[in-house]
């Protein structure tokens, strides 16, 4: 004999569906009352403030990348490309001199220039 599917609501069906739904419905309610029963009220948020440490001081003679001339950063874009270096400006003679070193495969590379770009040395 073939199952009945098609009559959910049938006489036969009904004493099925009205106890599973009253059962739902008394679940529900109960689970209304305890959260009703322990509901706090939010309170007022506390605002984090973060304590940073001071940040290190560089080393003497460094500068930052932004106080690097154009035409220093220019000419060592061009000789070593997708390199950041770590500046330091040197006083040599009276002469102001740009030390642009970088680390790649565990070797540091340290490269000078004048202030207008021209290439000193590379170590």
């Amino acid at each position: 004999m073939a199952k009945d599917r098609a009559r959910p609501f049938s006489r036969k069906h009904r004493k099925y569906w009205v106890t599973v739904t009253g059962g739902m419905l008394a679940i529900c309610a109960l689970n209304v009352g305890v959260g009703l029963c322990a509901y706090e009220p939010a309170r007022e948020p506390e605002r984090i403030q973060p304590v940073l440490p001071e940040p290190p001081k560089p080393p003497a003679g460094t500068i930052g990348l932004g106080e690097i001339p154009t035409p220093v950063m220019r000419a060592f874009a061009v000789a070593y490309p997708r390199r950041i270096p770590a500046p330091k400006q040197l006083v040599v003679g009276g002469q102001t001199i740009y030390e642009l070193s970088f680390t790649e495969a565990g070797k540091t590379t340290r490269v000078s220039y004048q202030p207008d770009g021209t290439f000193i040395r590379a170590e």
